[in-house]
């Protein structure tokens, strides 16, 4: 048997820091994470680790900022030239398959903004209940009650948070009815 002995590289080892670290932030908090934890997870020295990034806040940052980040101007971007409904419908699924997906993470960010808005000052839920704002009015669906249609649309969304669901088919099921709902 052949044992791979090649080094990794600069961005692999990175990458690898990157996401032990995510592992060690989900399973115990900004606050309850060391540094020394990070390295024991990804395999590393913690002189090592320092090496990549200079604190345990932008280790934290650099490691949610891309699933965050990318997702939401993926999403922007695939939607650009669909119809109204169309765009809206494709959103409301985006938004909920990703949270399904990722529902760890962005539990763990939503927590730490509350406990450390100072290392998760990401709005996620300015971000989604903007885009959804404008991607309604876009479609054309004139809401009575704004407040309530959005608060409904949010609560909904983030229901997947914590029961998270990842068969498409279930997923474009309920975003059809959701859809059928706001827009009578």
């Amino acid at each position: 048997m052949k044992i791979n002995t090649r080094r990794m590289t600069r961005e692999e080892r990175r990458e690898q820091i990157l996401n032990s670290a995510l592992n060690v932030f989900i399973e115990k908090g900004y606050n309850g994470s060391t540094t020394v934890d990070i390295a024991k997870e990804a395999g590393v020295s913690e002189v090592t680790l320092f090496r990549y990034f200079d604190s345990k806040k932008q280790i934290f940052i650099q490691a949610i900022e891309p699933i965050l980040l990318t997702s939401l101007k993926e999403s922007l971007f695939q939607s650009k030239d669909m119809e109204p409904i169309e765009k809206l419908e494709y959103i409301l699924r985006e938004r909920i398959s990703f949270l399904s997906h990722h529902h760890a993470v962005i539990k763990l960010i939503l927590m730490e903004s509350q406990i450390n808005p100072e290392v998760a000052d990401f709005d996620i839920i300015s971000q989604i209940t903007s885009l959804l704002k404008a991607s309604i009015k876009e479609a054309g669906i004139d809401l009575e009650d704004e407040v309530f249609s959005l608060r409904f649309l949010m609560g909904s969304i983030l229901s997947f948070l914590y029961l998270p669901k990842t068969d498409d088919k279930e997923i474009e099921s309920y975003v059809k009815k959701l859809v059928e709902n706001i827009s009578r």
